[in-house]
């Protein structure tokens, strides 16, 4: 209605990307089951305006976040295909000339939550596949894009809720090169610095995973954060869900091998 309150004269209420965005995300946190779709119609039109010659109305990064942040509330499979599809369009504008819809580590990291958030088959093997394609583009020289214990977060977070075989020793690999690549340069990757959560998401995808050596496992995983806390990582303490999560594998481990006994 704005947009066309000004085409018919009404130069009082240009409408700008800014303004564009604000709606976009009003829809994003609305909570509507149509929202995802409405909010990316809106990007379009934005899209639309500015190719049909309004230089005032042009989808930037934050558009595209918001959209893909929406479709990433929404959950399901479908839903993080959609966002994998905007960032891939992200990609595709930026190559073109559009620098303000470059892709960041925020873009990715939503991205990645979408996946973690679908739980579908396969949808954690998409997760580190857009991990690792931010560690190659960071390393050839694009900044904006570097991988952060966040990133790192919702891989292992997308290996937990995936119920695949091995998903439990996958997220371990990947907490463990986490803290390699800290270890390794502090400073540089300062941002991939181990916490709480990171421990306990792998210790729930243990919990999950009802592999024999389990319970073993997750015990594992609590040493190493005491350790860890111990040498100065003061954001790395278990707290109630890390005791609670590794009692009650033991107390399950030891249930069948009564039932079995019995």
């Amino acid at each position: 209605m704005m947009n066309q309150l000004y085409e018919d004269g009404n130069v009082d209420l240009k409408p700008t990307t800014g303004i564009f965005n604000a709606v976009i995300n009003a829809w994003a946190r609305s909570g509507e089951k149509t929202a995802p779709a409405r909010a990316e119609q809106i990007l379009g039109w934005m899209d639309a305006l500015h190719r049909g010659g309004n230089p005032d109305i042009r989808p930037d990064k934050y558009t595209f976040n918001t959209v893909i942040h929406a479709y990433a509330k929404a959950g399901g499979r479908e839903a993080a295909a959609k966002a994998q599809e905007l960032l891939t369009t992200m990609h595709r504008l930026h190559r073109e000339g559009n620098t303000s819809v470059k892709p960041d580590t925020i873009t990715y990291n939503v991205v990645i939550n979408a996946w973690a958030k679908s739980g579908g088959k396969g949808a954690a093997v998409e997760a580190e596949k857009l991990l690792a394609n931010m560690h190659a583009l960071y390393d050839s020289g694009n900044h904006d894009v570097k991988p952060n214990v966040v990133t790192y977060g919702a891989v292992i977070d997308a290996w937990a809720k995936s119920g695949e075989q091995g998903a439990a020793s996958r997220a371990d690999f990947i907490l463990a090169n986490m803290i390699r690549l800290h270890q390794a340069d502090p400073v540089r990757n300062a941002d991939l610095r181990p916490n709480t959560y990171t421990f306990n998401t792998v210790i729930n995808a243990w919990a999950k995973s009802r592999d024999h050596d389990a319970a073993s496992k997750a015990e594992e995983m609590l040493v190493a954060m005491g350790r860890l806390h111990q040498c100065g990582m003061s954001g790395l303490k278990p707290d109630a869900f890390t005791y609670t999560a590794v009692i009650g594998m033991f107390l399950f481990f030891f249930s069948c091998i009564n039932f079995r006994a019995g």
